[in-house]
């Protein structure tokens, strides 16, 4: 059988504008160019595949229910600009302590919250992915090392540093990747 190909899309500041936290799935809005970065995406033959670190539930601010609505709300939004998002992955972990209402058994270290490469290789097994033909792009240093620690090409949006595969935002890096 041969190894499916993919892209793991950070959530927030990658797919929807990063609004530090985001509680409730209204809050959701798509970053531009999102909808038509996963189209091309989609168009490709990779699985599209939303990997994020959802602290909000370990710190009591949502609950796994909001943040599934959350997930669904990026894929609604997408489908609107003709993408689809394949599947989605969370870590619900924050290992610090001392937040009001947060949840005691979620306030651990783990191997799914990013940099740790959990979710991806989570989603490597189910879709039989070969990760050193996949890519990791996201807007955080975090998002950089799961995909480097998952075997992945990683690439970070709006460092504005210099550094290596760095791009202003999805689309523009989307069309870099396939474009090679």
């Amino acid at each position: 059988m041969k190894k499916k190909k993919a892209f793991f899309l950070d959530r927030d500041g990658t797919l929807n504008v990063d609004k530090r936290f985001i509680k409730k799935a209204e809050e959701i809005e798509l970053c531009p160019g999102a909808a038509e970065a996963v189209r091309l995406i989609n168009e490709s033959g990779y699985l599209a595949i939303i990997v994020s670190n959802q602290s909000v539930i370990a710190r009591g601010e949502a609950s796994f229910a909001e943040v599934e609505r959350m997930m669904e709300r990026v894929g609604e939004l997408l489908a609107k600009g003709g993408a689809h998002i394949d599947d989605w992955f969370y870590c619900p972990h924050h290992p610090d302590r001392g937040f009001a209402g947060e949840v005691p058994e979620l306030k651990i270290e783990c191997s799914c919250r990013k940099p740790q490469p959990g979710l991806l290789l989570q989603a490597a097994e189910k879709y039989q992915i070969d990760l050193e033909r996949s890519y990791m792009i996201g807007d955080s240093f975090r998002d950089v090392g799961a995909g480097r620690n998952a075997g992945c090409t990683a690439y970070l949006l709006n460092d504005h540093n210099g550094n290596d595969y760095d791009y202003e935002d999805l689309l523009d890096c989307v069309k870099a990747i396939l474009n090679t």
